[in-house]
């Protein structure tokens, strides 16, 4: 299948991910769905992380490898994806993620067949020691703009299942303009695509969440760098979530209903700090 026509395009952002990259590969080379490619951004790695793509690039045409010269911000890598990318849908990986063998076959079909869906994602969890399934995720964002979001606040801490989802090429463009270095500009760029559409979750396919990614081991404490956001460690997000409800036809009392719920996050994570 050549690369041009691919319908799909699975981005793999990598660093330091040697000992769970494989894995990762072997989920996605081996989908029972064919019309797709395979980027992946080495983040300049110091590890076997670019010797193991490249063994897997040499037996799988679809893949396409790229690595950096100097270390990009995590979101700059996803971005440099996002501009390689070809596909009609597209999503992120994580580099210590692994998904189910139908996962680009049903998600993509649920696109083909609902315009309303800007997303399709399947059930995620994590895998403890003894392989058993734990924190299953089986929540969509398929009402209104506003039960939606409110829905994201009350499970904001568990959205990984949204974030790599495989979503429509122009919302993820739309939507990852609000992918930079603030805190929770993950959730931002996440509440923009159910702003703009319904995401449904297929409980026939799944992604299983790795625990070795760098932001599961940061402290949170590292995205405060000015003395005012000490109050408002989510200053940014606030500021941010403001413009998307106001571009929403959502009226002005639940309006404000939301925008209460952002600012309380300011408060949890200050109380979550003291308990530290």
């Amino acid at each position: 299948m050549s690369i041009r026509s691919s319908k799909i395009t699975v981005c793999i952002p990598v660093y330091n991910a040697a000992k769970t990259i494989s894995r990762c590969l072997d989920s996605v080379v081996k989908q029972n769905f064919n019309n797709f490619e395979i980027v992946i951004s080495d983040n300049n790695s110091i590890d076997d992380s670019f010797r193991i793509c490249n063994s897997y690039k040499k037996k799988y045409k679809r893949i396409k490898l790229y690595k950096q010269k100097q270390k990009l911000s995590v979101f700059d890598n996803f971005k440099f994806l996002l501009k390689k990318a070809k596909g009609k849908y597209i999503m992120w990986i994580a580099s210590h993620h692994q998904i189910s063998k139908n996962f680009l076959s049903r998600n993509s079909k649920n696109l083909d067949n609902n315009n309303n869906l800007v997303a399709s994602m399947g059930v995620d969890y994590f895998v403890n020691n003894k392989k058993k399934e734990i924190q299953k995720q089986k929540f969509s964002f398929e009402n209104d703009s506003y039960n939606n979001i409110k829905l994201f606040f009350s499970k904001c801490w568990r959205t990984h299942g949204l974030f790599y989802s495989l979503i429509r090429r122009e919302n993820l463009i739309k939507s990852s303009k609000f992918l930079k270095p603030y805190l929770a500009s993950d959730w931002i760029f996440m509440l923009s695509l159910i702003n703009n559409g319904k995401v449904h979750r297929e409980k026939k396919t799944f992604i299983i969440l790795g625990r070795e990614g760098l932001s599961s081991k940061k402290k949170l404490k590292q995205h405060i760098k000015k003395e005012y956001m000490s109050l408002l460690p989510y200053y940014h997000f606030n500021k941010n979530f403001i413009k998307i409800i106001n571009s929403t036809k959502i009226n002005m009392h639940k309006k404000i209903i939301l925008l209460i719920h952002s600012l309380l996050l300011n408060f949890r994570y200050l109380v979550s700090i003291l308990r530290r």
